[in-house]
C-alpha cells in the first residue's frame, strides 16, 4: 500500500525525497500491453515514467533520445532492475561524458545489450533536456543531479541495480 498522507502530495505527486535526494513516486503498477499508443495515453505520474503500462520491447542501444523511446520501454526496461541515466551532453564537461560513459552497460551486438537488460542489471544512457542535466531513473526513483556527485550515483546504483519491482 503506497504511503500517502504527510508522505506525498496525492498519487501523482513524488513522496517528499529521502535524505540523498530521490523522488519516490507512488506505484502505478506494471500491466503489459501489445499497444503501445495505450502507453502515449496513460497518465505516468512522473517525467521520466518511474512505474506504469508497458510493452515487451528494449532499449536498442546507448545514447538514443529520449523523444525516440515510447514509455512502455521504459517502464519495461527499469520494471527488470535496469538504471537509465538521463543526460544533457550540452550541459556536460568531456571528462563528465567519459564518466557516465564508462558507467554504461556495453556490449557491441544489440542482442548482448538486450540481454542485459533482460536480467536486470543493465545502465543505459539516454539523451535527454530535463531541467537537470543528469537525472538517473530506477522503479519508482529519480534521482536528479545538477552535477555528476559520483558519490550518489554509486549509492543509486548500488541500491535499485538488479532490484526486480514487486508487486506489493
Amino acid at each position: 500500500m503506497p504511503m500517502m498522507g504527510s508522505f506525498g502530495g496525492g498519487s501523482n505527486q513524488p513522496f517528499k525525497p529521502i535524505r540523498s535526494g530521490i523522488l519516490r513516486y507512488p506505484e502505478q503498477g506494471h500491466q503489459m500491453t501489445p499497444d503501445p499508443d495505450q502507453c502515449r495515453a496513460f497518465h505516468y505520474n512522473s517525467n521520466p515514467p518511474s512505474s506504469g503500462l508497458m510493452t515487451h520491447t528494449y532499449i536498442s542501444r546507448n545514447d538514443l533520445e529520449y523523444a525516440q523511446l515510447s514509455p512502455c520501454t521504459i517502464v519495461n526496461v527499469i520494471h527488470r532492475g535496469n538504471v537509465i541515466i538521463f543526460y544533457d551532453p550540452t550541459r556536460m564537461t568531456p571528462a563528465s561524458l567519459a564518466t557516465l560513459h564508462g558507467i554504461a552497460s556495453s556490449d557491441a551486438s544489440s542482442d548482448g545489450f538486450s540481454q542485459q537488460q533482460k536480467i536486470g542489471y543493465a545502465v543505459i544512457l539516454v539523451k535527454s533536456r530535463f531541467r537537470d542535466p543528469i537525472v538517473l531513473l530506477a522503479w519508482r526513483r529519480i534521482l536528479p543531479l545538477s552535477t555528476l556527485d559520483r558519490i550518489k550515483m554509486n549509492l543509486f546504483l548500488s541500491r535499485y541495480r538488479g532490484q526486480i519491482a514487486r508487486n506489493k
